[in-house]
């Protein structure tokens, strides 16, 4: 399998490099991986509580929320009910608003001002690197890492779950398939790192 675009030759002049010019599997596993930890536990649901159903639910809050419910770590309480008559072009149908709160469960995940955030990223391997190029002054590879989502609580493997939150679905099938990443990493006096988008 052809892992790697960085010629040996290279990489054998390279071996007598300090630490912060190492360019290697290691050093950029290391990027990677400090990167991915301040991207994780990962907030899948962005929500305060209490809260209550939104009219304008662009994110999909709503469907998530109330599967949640069903798997203990929210509460739902019906709270009003609608009948909505036929119009043109849109048959009748009954609104349905409920209120939500955090169990003892929803709690352990809860992040004020963010929501229910979980879970940890493992880098699993470095598929391949670009051979350092000069941007800008500044040394820079192209590096695709493999990485699986661990630490995911019991609950975040249910179906129903799973289909209303989204990205939940490919994080817990990551430790089976793990996920691919392509991003541009800088050489800093630190070391390799992730460049800002």
């Amino acid at each position: 399998m052809y892992r790697k675009i960085v010629p040996l030759a290279l990489l054998a002049t390279l071996a007598g490099c300090s630490n912060s010019e190492d360019i290697s599997e290691a050093s950029f596993q290391k990027a990677a991986q400090a990167y991915l930890d301040t991207q994780y536990p990962h907030c899948f649901v962005i929500s305060s509580f209490p809260t209550r159903t939104q009219d304008f639910d662009l994110h999909g809050t709503n469907k998530a929320l109330h599967a949640l419910a069903q798997v203990g770590v929210v509460s739902e309480k019906e709270i009003s009910r609608t009948e909505v008559p036929a119009r043109l072009w849109q048959a009748a149908r009954t609104d349905i608003y409920y209120a939500y709160d955090l169990t003892d469960e929803g709690r352990k995940y809860y992040k004020a001002d963010n929501g229910l955030c979980f879970g940890k990223a493992q880098v699993t391997a470095i598929e391949q690197f670009s051979e350092p190029s000069e941007v800008t002054g500044q040394k820079i590879s192209n590096v695709t890492y493999a990485y699986r989502i661990t630490g995911l609580p019991a609950w975040a493997g249910d179906d129903g779950v799973k289909a209303s939150i989204a990205e939940l679905g490919k994080a817990v099938a990551s430790n089976d398939t793990p996920l691919k990443e392509t991003r541009a990493m800088v050489l800093t006096s630190q070391g390799w790192r992730l460049q800002e988008k």
